[in-house]
């Protein structure tokens, strides 16, 4: 999980974008993660906490995996979710709510007004 400058340049956010720093490593274990802010009132605990980022919905999106493939799932989030590859151009369209889109290594997603989780293996020693 990154503060990405170019996302941020591009939601044109209200909020001043927070140094991004090195990025937050966030070792999936689960078949099912969800990745938005915590709440106490709700009792909503994501395991990727974007909580710094309020463009990012409580329960913003869904990452579940079969051991081998990873998918992601929009969950009717206030911004959407997007899904870009390496080296590409930052993604202009978001995820239909509800739709799981299969993920490869490396992909990136999107959400809120910075942040930017890209999705790979762990490496030696990350476990």
């Amino acid at each position: 999980m990154w503060i990405d400058p170019g996302w941020y340049a591009e939601q044109q956010a209200v909020d001043p974008m927070p140094s991004a720093g090195p990025p937050d490593l966030v070792v999936a274990r689960e078949r099912s993660v969800l990745v938005g802010r915590r709440s106490a009132s709700r009792r909503i605990e994501p395991l990727v906490d974007c909580g710094a980022d309020t463009a990012v919905s409580r329960r913003h999106c869904q990452l579940t995996t079969d051991g081998r493939r990873w998918w992601v799932e929009d969950l009717q989030s206030s911004n959407g979710t997007y899904v870009g590859t390496a080296g590409a151009p930052l993604p202009e369209s978001a995820i239909e709510p509800g739709q799981r889109r299969e993920l490869s290594d490396g992909d990136r997603i999107y959400v809120g007004a910075w942040t930017r989780l890209v999705i790979r293996r762990a490496l030696p020693g990350e476990l």
